[in-house]
C-alpha cells in the first residue's frame, strides 16, 4: 500500500496551485514501493494527468528518467487505445442512427475539453450512453448489430452490453492496452432506481443534446450543465458503494476551475438538478472532495446554493476523512459510513443501506457481466472471479475490524468540527 505521504504529493502536482516538490520523494518505479505507487496511480486515473501537469510546468525534472519513462510509456500505449476506442465509438454511434435511435453519450469523450483537455488523458473503460426508454429495444438491436450481447434487457434502469471476452481480467493486468472486450452501458436516466436515495433528475436531457464530433466520430453529446449534472451524481453514487477513481473528481475540479467565473452555467446547472435537499447534499460531498483533494475553489452561486448542506458532520468528514478516504486502495473503505445520516435521514433505510455496504451482495461483488466464447474461458473465468472476490473479502474483513478504531477517530472530528473549518472557500 503505497503510503499517503507520496498520494499528498501526488495530488498537489495537479492542484489549484499545482506543487511538484514532494514528487522527489516517489520510489524507483521498479522497486517494490515504486509498482506499488504505479498501481495506485493507474487505478486512480492520475498517471497521465500528472505527466501533463509536470510537462505544461515545465516541472519535468522533478522526477526521476525512470519515472518519466514509466509515465511516458503511458501515455504512448493510451493514445493508441484511445484511437482503437474513438474507431468503436464511431461505428457504435453510425449504428445507433442506422437504427433510428436517438442516443446521447455521456461521460467519456464527451468530457473533452471542458472536464479534460486531450482525449488520450483519460484511461476509458467502457462507453455509456443515453436513450429514451421507448428506444431500449431499438438500441438494443443496434447493439446486438454490432455483436454486443446483454444477459437481461431493461427499460427503466441501466443494460450492460459487452463482446465476447477475449482475456480473463486479472490484477497485473495492464490497462492501456487495446481491450481484449468492449462493454457498453445503456441508460434511460441520469440516475438509476436505487432504494436508498431517491435523487431526482432531469428526464429531458435528449432533448437538449448537441452534435459534437472528436477526432472524426459524431456524436450526440449532453449539454454542459447536464454533463456536469451527471459526472457530479456518478462519482457520489460510486462513493456510496465504497470506492472512486480520484480522477473523476479531479475532472470535476478541472470543469469548475475552467469556468470559475461563469456564472449563466452554474446557474444553468442549479437549474437543472432541482432543489430537493437530498441532491444539495450530494454535491455538497463532491464538491467538497474536490477541495479537499485539490484545493479547487468553489463558485459562489454553487456555494450558496449548498450552504444549507454544510452541516458540521460533512464538514468534519471532510476536514479528517476526505483525502485518506478518496485516495485508498482499491476496492475502498467503508469510512464514508459516518456519512450515511447525512444521505439517507430514514433509520429503516439507513439499517438496510448499511447491511448492504457491510454484507455485500454477490453482485455488489463482481467483476461484471462478461461474455465468455469457450468452456474453457469460463472456467478461467470462474476462477479469476472466485479469487477477485477472494481479494475484496479480505480488504473488507480488514475494514470491518477497523470499525471500531475509526468510530473513535470520527468522534474526535466531530469535536474538533466546532472550530473553524479547513475549508479554504470558508
Amino acid at each position: 500500500m503505497p503510503d499517503l505521504q507520496l498520494k499528498l504529493a501526488i495530488l498537489a502536482a495537479l492542484g489549484h496551485a499545482p506543487g511538484f516538490s514532494g514528487l522527489v520523494s516517489l520510489p524507483p518505479p521498479e522497486s517494490r514501493g515504486g509498482r506499488q505507487l504505479l498501481a495506485w496511480f493507474d487505478r486512480s486515473g492520475l498517471a497521465l494527468g500528472v505527466l501533463r501537469s509536470l510537462q505544461i510546468n515545465d516541472a519535468i525534472p522533478q522526477i526521476s528518467q525512470a519515472w518519466r519513462d514509466a509515465l511516458g510509456q503511458r501515455l504512448e500505449k493510451n493514445i493508441v487505445r484511445t484511437r482503437d476506442m474513438v474507431e468503436e465509438f464511431e461505428r457504435l454511434n453510425v449504428a445507433f442512427r442506422k437504427f433510428g435511435v436517438k442516443a446521447g453519450a455521456l461521460k467519456g469523450f464527451t468530457l473533452v475539453p471542458d472536464f479534460c483537455a486531450e482525449p488520450s488523458l483519460r484511461h476509458q473503460v467502457d462507453f455509456d450512453f443515453l436513450v429514451d426508454s421507448r428506444d431500449v429495444s431499438a438500441a438494443a438491436e443496434a447493439l446486438r448489430y454490432c455483436g454486443y450481447t446483454a444477459d437481461q434487457l431493461s427499460e427503466s434502469g441501466e443494460t450492460c452490453f459487452v463482446t465476447p471476452l477475449q482475456h480473463i481480467p486479472s490484477a497485473d493486468d495492464d490497462l492501456y492496452i487495446l481491450q481484449g472486450q468492449r462493454q457498453v452501458d445503456l441508460h434511460t436516466s441520469l440516475w438509476e432506481p436505487c432504494p436508498w436515495l431517491p435523487v431526482e433528475t432531469p428526464q429531458d436531457c435528449l432533448e437538449y443534446t448537441q452534435h459534437r464530433a472528436i477526432s472524426g466520430a459524431r456524436y450526440l453529446s449532453l449539454s454542459l450543465e447536464d454533463k456536469f449534472l451527471l459526472q457530479v451524481l456518478h462519482t457520489f453514487r460510486h462513493s456510496f458503494r465504497s470506492w472512486i477513481r480520484v480522477s473523476w473528481v479531479l475532472e470535476i475540479a478541472q470543469c469548475v476551475e475552467y469556468h470559475a467565473e461563469d456564472d449563466c452555467l452554474w446557474n444553468a446547472v442549479i437549474s437543472r438538478s432541482g432543489d430537493s435537499r437530498l441532491t444539495k447534499c450530494i454535491f455538497a460531498f463532491v464538491l467538497g472532495l474536490a477541495n479537499r483533494l485539490f484545493h479547487t475553489p468553489i463558485p459562489a452561486r454553487l456555494r450558496s446554493w449548498t450552504a444549507e448542506s454544510h452541516t458540521q458532520s460533512l464538514r468534519a468528514w471532510l476536514d479528517h476523512f476526505a483525502v485518506d478516504w478518496a485516495t485508498s486502495d482499491w476496492p475502498g473503505s467503508l469510512n464514508n459510513l459516518f456519512l450515511t445520516a447525512e444521505f439517507i435521514p430514514d433509520p429503516s433505510l439507513r439499517r438496510q443501506y448499511w447491511r448492504s455496504r457491510l454484507l455485500p451482495q454477490k453482485r455488489h461483488a463482481s467483476i461484471g457481466s462478461i461474455a465468455v466464447s469457450s468452456p474453457s474461458t469460463f472456467l478461467r473465468l470462474q476462477a479469476a472471479r472466485v479469487g477477485y472476490l477472494a481479494h475484496r473479502a479480505g480488504v473488507h474483513l480488514k475494514d470491518i475490524v477497523a470499525l471500531p478504531r475509526q468510530q473513535l477517530r470520527w468522534k474526535r472530528a466531530l469535536q474538533l468540527s466546532r472550530g473553524p473549518s479547513f475549508d479554504s472557500n470558508s
